[in-house]
């Protein structure tokens, strides 16, 4: 996948530095946890591929803010 914003296709060039990619993942994100309630929140498998959709798309987003952050750490640190 490629991002039009930040013109990278190796995830590790974009983790922690496309806003575009972090807020699609977020969205991705939110988009799961709620078809994930409105699918009943139980065992059915609608509502499992929903959990699945969130926590993927909740996980990215993490990994994005995580990234984020280490980076601004080192930034600071050698500055």
């Amino acid at each position: 996948m490629s991002c039009d914003d930040c013109l990278a296709t190796a995830i590790r060039a974009k983790l922690g530095r496309c806003p575009a990619c972090a807020g699609q993942s977020l969205l991705i994100g939110a988009l799961g946890w709620l078809a994930w309630w409105c699918a009943g929140a139980d065992v059915s498998v609608n509502a499992l591929t929903g959990l699945l959709f969130a926590l993927g798309g909740s996980g990215l987003f993490g990994l994005h803010l995580l990234i984020f952050i280490q980076r601004r750490m080192r930034a600071q640190d050698h500055e």
